[in-house]
């Protein structure tokens, strides 16, 4: 799908594919957007915000919300999700992913309003239930899921930046259970409202629970892209209803 600022395909949000990973938007327009482009765009329309080169606007998450609103309303959809493997190096700069310019975004984005409710769309096993508390890009509350074992591949999925957690470890969530909602700032880590699923291989996740957890993040770098998407694989390939990147080397 081209994720262009000026290219998008609308979709309605209907349950004939399984079970809804956003139960209350039954019946609403998406469409898969490329902040990073739209970003650019958004900067024209408002130059008074970008006045200073030095300070990146979109670190504010109401700011960052703005864009999102206007991007929606430009395409005339009710929310959006992003690609897999988005490479932010415009929309995140100055940021904590500056440092060491892992721009390269590990899972995809929902950018649905605070407080919707979250549901699994298969058997699922809670593993880890946990909240990361920086305030400053931080991963929020986050419930780890190990997806179902009926598939070759044993997949962890990281679900980040919620609020109402109501699951505990070892919980068994059949399809269409809820547990959890979307969180707003500063709490889900100071971003704007979005739902952050990532994909980890199982055996990666136990590896990186045992030997350094506290280095588990959402981006990556370029340069290591070929290594992180097979221990991180597209999230989407295990969502129904929604575009899986095709595959790049």
């Amino acid at each position: 799908m081209d994720t262009s600022a000026h290219t998008t395909r609308t979709l309605r949000y209907e349950s004939r594919c399984g079970c809804l990973l956003f139960p209350d938007l039954k019946g609403t327009t998406l469409a898969q957007v490329n902040l990073d482009a739209e970003q650019f765009a958004f900067a024209q329309r408002h130059p008074e915000l970008f006045g200073n080169p030095a300070v990146n606007p979109l670190l504010d998450p109401r700011v960052c919300q703005q864009m999102v609103s206007e991007t929606h309303d430009a395409h005339g959809v009710d929310w959006s999700y992003g690609g897999y493997l988005e490479d932010r190096c415009h929309l995140w700069r100055g940021s904590y992913l500056s440092a060491k310019g892992t721009y390269l975004h590990l899972g995809v984005d929902f950018n649905v309003p605070q407080g919707t409710r979250v549901a699994v769309v298969e058997d699922s096993l809670v593993m880890l239930v946990d909240e990361d508390t920086d305030f400053d890009g931080g991963w929020g509350p986050r419930v780890f899921l190990k997806l179902s074992t009926t598939r070759r591949s044993r997949i962890v999925q990281i679900f980040a930046h919620l609020q109402a957690v109501r699951v505990k470890p070892g919980d068994r969530l059949a399809p269409g259970a809820v547990f959890a909602e979307v969180g707003g700032h500063p709490h889900n880590g100071n971003w704007h409202p979005h739902l952050h699923i990532q994909a980890v291989r199982e055996l990666h996740f136990q590896e990186i629970l045992i030997e350094r957890f506290s280095e588990l993040d959402g981006y990556g770098h370029q340069n290591e892209r070929s290594m992180l998407r097979r221990d991180f694989p597209d999230p989407l390939r295990r969502i129904p209803g929604f575009t899986a990147s095709k595959r790049r080397a």
